[in-house]
């Protein structure tokens, strides 16, 4: 009796960990997972924004993602985890973003497309990860996501300043200082705008700040002298 070849299961290539084996294996496993992980980000942004970080518990999450809580803990180990992955989340599309735009686009038109972005986000709620943004400095009790999630998006910044004016961060505090400067300039606008959101209008108040701010971080981009 002649015996049928066994179909062989793809090798990962070496240094693949267990998640790469796993997609290669069984890829719709994998993106049932994926889309499991993906739903729980969302209501779990939803949550935190509406209820706020402390009331939300980990079950009411399950209930509205229509998950047991047990799924839950098996994609997150934690509430605190599950903050700090839509942080992480949210770094890694702010990378990619920064990333495919560096080389096509000067930093400070880039910078405009993300505040417009993250203005309509805080006005609709539309996205989570930015839906989050605004939380995230209202709740002391979320300050530790909002540290790690500044820490990355200032980096991010800073490193496509630098790339496209040629200069070196270790030595030159001026694409740091640029960063700071409009990042503040939003920050400033959108607590004028929601002391008053009835009377002012957030992209005019936002606008407003950043051209001011940008043409102080040109001014001091321009600059000969190195600080």
């Amino acid at each position: 009796m002649v015996k049928r070849p066994k179909s062989k299961t793809p090798e990962p290539a070496d240094g693949a960990d267990d998640a790469q084996v796993a997609e290669i294996k069984y890829p719709r496993r994998t993106e049932r997972r994926k889309r499991t992980r993906a739903k729980i980000l969302n209501v779990a942004a939803k949550q935190f924004s509406e209820g706020g970080y402390g009331p939300t518990t980990m079950q009411s999450i399950a209930d509205e993602a229509d998950i047991h809580v047990t799924t839950l803990f098996m994609h997150f180990n934690s509430k605190s985890d599950l903050a700090l992955s839509i942080v992480t989340t949210a770094a890694d599309e702010l990378r990619e973003r920064a990333s495919n735009a560096r080389g096509e686009v000067g930093f400070f038109e880039y910078f405009r497309r993300e505040v417009r972005t993250l203005v309509d986000a805080l006005k609709t709620s539309a996205q989570p990860g930015l839906m989050f943004w605004n939380t995230q400095r209202g709740d002391n009790e979320l300050a530790f996501a909002w540290t790690a999630f500044e820490r990355e998006q200032r980096n991010i910044y800073a490193e496509f300043i630098a790339a496209e004016y040629d200069v070196d961060r270790a030595n030159d505090y001026r694409p740091d200082l640029t960063v700071s400067l409009v990042l503040s300039s939003i920050i400033l606008a959108h607590k004028k705008w929601s002391r008053a959101p009835s009377k002012l209008n957030l992209e005019a108040e936002v606008d407003a700040c950043l051209e001011i701010a940008e043409t102080a971080a040109r001014e001091m981009l321009s600059s000969v002298a190195a600080v």
